[in-house]
């Protein structure tokens, strides 16, 4: 049975490209290019009969505003461009991506990612597979750990993608005073890279529910 494969990527030239490095393989099948700006919704995918998704990091979020809710029967293969490790941390999660590319794969490689998610199996490099493992890990030492208010309410929005500027606008607070938070939110949760830090945020119900309701 083919693997049909549908392609969204920002670049229409990059789509085609990927699609002739398909074209050799006998199961696997480019069924569609969807054209940049083009909102996707899940149902279409599904329509399609669609196994793989295959997308970059800025598509996946703009033209697929649906993608992570609910059930889906077809898989994601993130294209890294260069989006930062931390983005890449939140897409696994968010997105409930099963595969990232990194840019200095090969088109075999390719191949075989695409063969792999579409059994159910996870295509993911070490080192953020790493960041994602350490972050859930924290979850377990909740108990023992006492977040602030303010704390959990930055944790919140680092889960949402904000960076520190952009936090300390939000929240009327200064730049340094972010960094202060997190410094201490990193000894609290025996975390070592933001992308661990995203991955706790996502993961951990009440932080999410603080950053909707706000703290004091």
């Amino acid at each position: 049975m083919d693997i049909k494969v549908m392609l969204a990527f920002g670049n229409m030239v990059f789509s085609e490209g990927v699609a002739r490095i398909l074209e050799p393989e006998k199961d696997i099948k480019a069924s569609e290019a969807l054209a940049p700006g083009e909102v996707c919704e899940v149902e279409k995918l599904r329509s399609l009969g669609t196994d793989v998704l295959l997308t970059d990091f800025t598509t996946l979020y703009n033209q697929f505003p649906d993608i992570e809710t609910g059930s889906r029967s077809f898989h994601i293969i993130l294209l890294d461009t260069n989006c930062g490790r931390d983005n890449l941390v939140a897409a696994i999660l968010k997105k409930k991506v099963s595969g990232v590319l990194l840019s200095n794969s090969n088109p075999a490689l390719l191949v075989k990612a695409i063969r792999s998610v579409a059994k159910g199996e996870v295509w993911i490099d070490k080192q953020t597979f790493k960041n994602l493992l350490n972050g859930i890990n924290a979850l377990g030492k909740d108990g023992a750990v006492s977040l602030s208010g303010r704390e959990k309410e930055i944790i919140a929005l680092i889960g949402e993608g904000f960076r520190n500027k952009e936090i300390a606008y939000k929240l009327h607070i200064s730049e340094p005073t972010v960094k202060s938070h997190l410094n201490r939110i990193f000894q609290k949760l025996n975390v070592r890279t933001r992308g661990e830090l995203i991955s706790y945020a996502i993961k951990n119900s009440d932080v999410n529910k603080l950053s909707r309701h706000g703290s004091p």
